[in-house]
């Protein structure tokens, strides 16, 4: 009885001190209007995935409901969540599970961002606050009537659909090592290669290119003693190396299909299909090659 007491007292105070660190009354709300176009691309994919029928809250990352994927990969999920919670769009909502808080030295030190709840943290025009309802009607109007014209959002929309596909690409690779035992850590060299790729190939052409270069690093490191750090840089090379083969003979490569379990990501769908009326563009046409063709225009003032 005595334990459950002192475990009871345990967790009020590291509740009091999570209030403490995470004040959402003591945060100055952020103007919908000055929220940038990918954020607010990031916040409809998250109300679409990430909340369940009382929508009053965004639901943590790693929450077992969640049947849709937010993006391709978990890095850049977070990576989204970050972006959001650094602008204050979206504040640590000071009432998810203890756990999922930091604690060190009688202090909140701070938190897992795939494990607590987030509150959007949006005003109006007039200051309001507004629900998390209001927002999602909001934003979702904002991206389907008004199409931003400056420099800097071109520039930004471009990066980010670069970015979505080398996450398409990344989440392929990963999941390609995976079958066959091998956990890969891509790092700089293997993304800056992949972006190079992106821009003449499609995702669906670089997964050919993946296929051939894990079964071939796999067969490499099979029939040698070489460790199996080798691996990702035998992967990695290889990846340019047939990239650059296949533009520089003007090779056609078949486009595969997507794979069951790295089906289209909500921020994906967001993009092409509800703002752009397309379909699955991000993952079947080269991005520079579609940003020239048919994006570009359509974030012009003329």
């Amino acid at each position: 009885m005595n334990e459950n007491k002192k475990t009871k007292a345990s967790k009020a105070k590291k509740m009091k001190l999570v209030n403490a660190k995470y004040n959402i009354e003591k945060k100055e709300t952020v103007d919908l209007d000055i929220i940038n176009y990918r954020a607010k691309i990031y916040l409809l994919a998250i109300f679409r995935v990430l909340t369940d029928e009382c929508f009053d809250k965004i639901l943590p990352l790693n929450n077992s409901s969640t049947l849709k994927t937010l993006s391709p990969s978990q890095e850049m999920d977070l990576n989204i969540l970050d972006c959001l919670h650094t602008s204050e769009i979206i504040l640590v909502n000071p009432k998810s599970n203890i756990d999922s808080f930091k604690f060190n030295n009688q202090k909140c030190t701070g938190f897992e961002a795939s494990e607590v709840s987030w509150v959007v943290n949006i005003s109006s025009k007039n200051k309001t606050k507004l629900t998390m309802s209001a927002c999602y009607r909001l934003v979702y109007e904002d991206l389907i009537k008004y199409v931003p014209t400056s420099h800097q959002c071109k520039r930004q929309i471009y990066s980010f659909t670069v970015n979505l596909a080398i996450n398409e690409v990344i989440a392929y690779l990963k999941f390609k090592s995976e079958e066959l035992n091998y956990e890969l850590q891509v790092g700089t060299k293997t993304t800056l290669y992949i972006e190079q790729l992106l821009g003449f190939l499609s995702v669906a052409e670089i997964y050919e290119i993946i296929d051939e270069a894990v079964d071939h690093g796999y067969l490499l490191i099979s029939r040698t003693s070489s460790p199996s750090h080798f691996f990702g840089k035998t992967i990695s090379n290889k990846i340019i190396e047939l990239g650059e083969i296949a533009n520089r003979k003007g090779s056609s490569l078949s486009k595969s299909s997507r794979k069951e379990c790295l089906a289209q990501s909500e921020i994906s769908k967001v993009f092409y299909e509800l703002i752009h009326g397309g379909s699955d563009e991000g993952f079947y046409e080269c991005p520079t090659g579609y940003w020239e063709k048919s994006l570009e225009s359509c974030y012009s003032a003329d």
